[in-house]
């Protein structure tokens, strides 16, 4: 018989020295007036848009989101739209009670009943409300329209954004604006994009109508559209008659660049190119003429471009496929453009249909070196992203697919007046400025997002006689100073890994901060390869760190092509490392290594290859909500006895669902691990068993078997707001204590999924690593339980 479930107690805390009269006379006050300012719109507009009543409510405490919205909320008519990262803060709501009565009524018993003295206090949600009020014009323009104003009456392309109601009455809305403005010489909508977490429109207007369309509360968000940034680049000439190039293997799964294009007729990248496509109107040809997409798609095929130039040799390991949405801007040089008519949001649909559903591509790995600088996480907004949250929507549809997403840029030069501040600030100024943080797209939870670290110094013969003028800001193996930096959503360790992608070599001279082009920049194939044999150009960013590791996905779908995006996921991260420990001076505590290298450096050697003193265990399977499963080893006495470092190491990797109105939780569930020595399996099981996972807090406290608990790095309340999370415990001796079996007991909390059936797919792996060769591989085989495998 099913165990009838029980509401959850939620505790809400009494502000201090509330008035609580004067609190409802004030929202009393600021209810009449979203009621007033909702009839004036809907008797102006009744006979084109039938308006809603849109609201925010700022909460003052953290409160229970589910029971909020349902024993509360919903009883007023209010229907959440979106909840705040830490469900606190501002709320938005939708109501149906367009008069606001019933919120009113409760209101004042809530105040009544406060006054009383009776101890039952009604509607005590109250407590964690500190106002509600209407949402003004001016909090829905984005930063770009901020800083460039429409001044004239010159029709302009905008993004305007909707908050996600129902489809009825999100399409009855769109189209009383329609209805409204139909003049297409002053107001058009060109493009728009409907998914179940946003409503997103292109439109082309004027200052005077968009004045007017901000008053509507169904409005969200305006802002100009993005565009992308480039470097200046160093070209350089290079002989390549000697050069060998050899192209994928014919089954080699594909990786798709969306990008500005490449040059498909390129006499090294010609080889790899599986098919190209054009999804922009504005430039006509498929070719790239930005040159930012034939780099990318370059460190996708081969890796490392010097290390091949080296060589004299070039490996395709995959076969590249190239979706264009960018053109050049010929008006502004630095700039590249997207089609001023289209969404990104839907280009990017539209190509995942083409190219994804297409199985004679078999593309298992999407690279996305692009990202809009005017939408910073935690800066311009902590709500997920549109672009963020529709690749994650997208990766859910494709679990076989791995989606790669740069971290984006900063230049230090643009917050600091001198040389001597920059130096002295890093690496402090990556973590501590907010304008440092990670871009859209970089904050999409199920994409593995790329940061950058400094590679070795390339200076020229004409630079190195005065090179002690020349200061690099960052040393080799240390984080790019450009590059990006998390947390991310929820608090997401961002990136989860880095790659070379280049550094900034600086000098001081007159007033003015200098940079060396080309000693701080890595070589990649250039868009203009038949310009006086200019092949190669050099520039940096992490734009170019991104496709490297895309390369080393592309490769491991090569040897598992059936593999799902979390198999092959799992293995990058477990095969990452910091890649020298030494270079982490004391300016590098945990939390800045965190928020700027991730898990580390990735390697596609140690991805797929055990070694006798490394060995890696791997289990792929699904796991109910609020359910655990317990994983047990026994661990040869040679690995502790055996004198040397060793180290333990797990990575969990899932795709969860993702909800962008949910702020406090995006994951609609979390995967998390708990590493146990010395207890059997079994007395895991009952001890797990007597908890409640429904209500269990997060952090899930065993105190009878925590002394046998491994303490393992990041700690599981920083790991696990991620769906890909990682952690690692080193010895140098053995410690006390310690003895057979080795546990990992996974359990799944739920969050906000309402199927009590949904059975979330993961993949998890235990790695054991020796200094010393003792054979580790064959020692843990000999020891492996065939009742519980992993």
């Amino acid at each position: 018989m099913k165990r009838k479930k029980e509401r959850r107690w939620v505790s809400v805390i009494p502000p201090e020295n509330r008035d609580v009269i004067e609190f409802a006379k004030k929202n009393i006050k600021n209810a009449e007036n979203i009621v007033n300012s909702f009839r004036k719109l809907k008797s102006k507009y009744k006979d084109y848009i039938d308006v809603s009543l849109i609201c925010k409510i700022e909460i003052n405490q953290s409160v229970d989101v589910n029971s909020f919205d349902r024993d509360f909320l919903a009883s007023m008519g209010m229907e959440v739209l979106y909840v705040n990262e830490n469900k606190k803060g501002y709320w938005i709501v939708f109501s149906s009670d367009e008069e606001l009565k019933t919120f009113q009524e409760k209101l004042i018993k809530y105040a009544e009943s406060c006054q009383s003295t009776s101890d039952r206090i009604s509607y005590k949600f109250f407590h964690a409300i500190e106002s509600i009020g209407d949402i003004p014009p001016e909090e829905k323009i984005g930063s770009l329209l901020k800083r460039e104003p429409l001044t004239d009456e010159t029709p302009t392309y905008l993004n305007l954004e909707l908050w996600r109601m129902e489809d009825s009455t999100l399409r009855s809305f769109i189209d009383g604006l329609k209805k409204r403005y139909n003049n297409p010489e002053l107001f058009k909508i060109t493009d728009e994009f409907i998914t179940n977490s946003f409503a997103l429109l292109r439109i082309k207007t004027t200052k005077t109508i968009l004045d007017e369309i901000l008053q509507f509360k169904e409005v969200a968000w305006v802002d100009r559209p993005p565009y992308p940034l480039f470097n200046p680049c160093e070209y350089t000439t290079i002989d390549i008659s000697d050069i060998k190039v050899n192209p994928p293997s014919e089954d080699a799964a594909g990786i798709l660049i969306i990008d500005s294009g490449i040059v498909a007729n390129h006499p090294i990248l010609g080889w790899a190119v599986g098919d190209e496509k054009n999804y922009q109107n504005v430039e006509k040809e498929v070719q790239d003429t930005v040159g930012h997409g034939t780099a990318v798609a370059g460190l996708a095929a081969f890796g490392d471009i010097e290390k091949c130039l080296e060589n004299r040799e070039f490996n395709a390991s995959n076969w590249i496929f190239s979706a264009k949405i960018m053109y050049k801007d010929v008006q502004m040089p630095k700039h590249a453009s997207y089609d001023p008519e289209k969404l990104l949001e839907h280009q990017l649909y539209e190509i995942v249909k083409d190219f994804l559903d297409n199985p004679s591509y078999r593309i298992k790995v999407v690279n996305f070196s692009l990202g809009n600088l005017e939408e910073v996480w935690g800066l311009t907004s902590y709500r997920q992203f549109p672009l963020a949250s529709l690749i994650d929507e997208i990766a859910l549809a494709y679990p076989e697919i791995v989606f790669i997403v740069s971290a984006g840029n900063a230049n230090p030069r643009d917050h600091f007046e001198s040389l001597s501040d920059i130096l002295e600030n890093y690496p402090d100024y990556l973590v501590q400025n907010p304008y440092f943080k990670i871009i859209n797209p970089a904050t999409s939870a199920l994409s593995l997002t790329v940061g950058s670290i400094a590679p070795k110094e390339r200076l020229t013969k004409n630079t190195f006689v005065v090179k002690d003028l020349w200061f690099p800001v960052a040393q080799f193996n240390q984080p790019s100073p450009f590059s990006r930096t998390g947390y991310g959503i929820n608090g997401m360790i961002k990136p989860e890994v880095i790659e070379y992608g280049g550094n900034l070599i600086l000098r001081e001279s007159y007033n003015r901060i200098n940079e060396n082009h080309l000693a701080q920049k890595i070589a990649v194939f250039s868009n203009t390869p038949f310009d006086e044999g200019k092949f190669i150009r050099f520039d940096f960013g992490t734009s170019f760190a991104a496709p490297k590791v895309a390369n080393i996905a592309g490769k491991i779908a090569n040897i598992y092509p059936e593999a799902s995006a979390n198999f092959i996921k799992n293995l990058i991260l477990l095969s990452a490392d910091y890649p020298d420990r030494s270079v982490l001076t004391e300016k590098f505590n945990e939390e800045t290594i965190y928020q700027t290298m991730g898990y580390g450096l990735p390697s596609f050697e140690k991805a797929i290859y055990s070694s006798e003193k490394r060995v890696v265990l791997l289990n792929e399977g699904k796991i109910g909500l609020n359910k655990f499963k317990i994983f047990s080893l026994d661990i040869p006495e040679e690995f502790f006895e055996t004198k040397g470092e060793k180290k333990i190491t797990v990575v969990l990797t899932y795709n969860p669902l993702v909800n962008r109105k949910r702020g406090d939780s995006y994951l609609g569930n979390q995967l998390k691990f708990k590493v146990y020595h010395s207890v059997e399996p079994a007395e895991l099981a009952k001890i797990f068993a007597e908890i409640d996972l429904e209500q269990a807090d997060d952090e899930i406290e065993i105190g009878e078997i925590k002394k046998y608990e491994i303490e393992m790095e990041p700690k599981i309340r920083r790991r696990s707001v991620s769906c890909h999370q990682k952690a690692w415990r080193e010895y140098k001796r053995r410690p006390k204590g310690f003895s057979s079996p080795l546990s990992i007991v996974l359990f799944n909390l739920n969050k906000w999924i309402k199927d009590e059936n949904y059975l979330q797919d993961y993949c998890i792996s235990l790695t054991l690593e020796h200094k010393e060769e003792i054979e580790l591989y064959n020692l843990v085989k000999n020891k492996l339980r065939q009742r519980i495998r992993i």
